[in-house]
């Protein structure tokens, strides 16, 4: 591929059923970018070469003013191996669980590249990476990925440092959240993440948590569909995802010993 300017955007679900935000990622030279679609000209990821990695508000949305400056987080990703090495410098990896898919929002004016969801319980992994390898050899690396289920490419370009980036995603067995922000003077309902949707709602909030990596690192940030909910008690909010939390810990559990015994 030519390294002219790339442009795609991505959801996970359907335009007609349970879907994420759309996200949008794009080049300019050997620069990457990223943002969710509901905060473009707000926030962004930029990813400049050769190695600067960004979460930061943008020129046009400006310096808020309890801020020196624009970045909120800013971190050094490793360089791309040499072609052949068959291996890649991750920068960003997004999550979506199945259960937390939204049926409420507004209908898109674009019309993004779909993503099938992961089973119900299990979530969709969107990673983005830098690669010197082939688009060829990525894909049939992941052709040959016994650890990621439906480990596929999205999109690949080649940048003009002689870099390439690629989206890629798979599916993870688990993923699912529970999640309350207590009702506030700005917000009489509490806003609830949790897999049953206690309202019927939709879930029209999409939230998004991130991490905090270092260099060498990558980005993780977890996107999830929340509801509005009558405030609930701290004994109630417990009643509710107690039982939840409990099968979960099993589960991270059970999977932190098989992944040992993978190393």
């Amino acid at each position: 591929m030519s390294a002219q300017r790339f442009d795609v955007r991505v959801a996970v679900g359907a335009a007609d059923g349970p879907r994420s935000s759309q996200w949008h990622f794009w080049s300019r030279k050997s620069d990457v970018y990223a943002a969710v679609s509901q905060m473009g000209g707000i926030q962004k990821f930029s990813f400049h070469s050769p190695n600067i990695c960004r979460y930061a508000f943008t020129k046009e949305h400006g310096t808020p003013s309890t801020m020196q400056n624009r970045a909120m987080h800013e971190w050094h990703r490793d360089e791309a191996p040499p072609m052949g090495a068959n291996r890649c410098v991750r920068v960003l990896r997004i999550g979506f669980a199945t259960d937390l898919l939204s049926t409420a929002l507004k209908p898109s004016r674009s019309n993004p590249t779909w993503i099938a969801p992961a089973a119900a319980g299990g979530s969709t992994v969107i990673d983005i990476a830098f690669t010197r390898d082939t688009e060829a050899s990525v894909i049939a690396a992941l052709a040959g990925d016994a650890l990621h289920v439906a480990h596929r490419m999205i999109a690949y370009r080649r940048l003009s440092n002689s870099e390439a980036f690629c989206i890629t995603s798979w599916h993870a067995d688990q993923g699912d959240k529970v999640l309350r922000m207590p009702a506030s003077a700005k917000h009489k309902d509490d806003l609830v993440v949790f897999p049953e949707d206690l309202t019927q709602s939709g879930r029209p909030v999409r939230l998004s948590l991130f991490s905090n990596p270092k260099d060498g690192d990558f980005m993780r940030v977890w996107e999830m569909g929340a509801f509005w909910h009558p405030p609930l008690s701290d004994t109630e909010w417990e009643s509710i995802s107690h039982p939840y939390r409990r099968e979960r810990s099993a589960q991270e559990t059970h999977t932190a010993k098989s992944e040992s015994q993978t190393l």
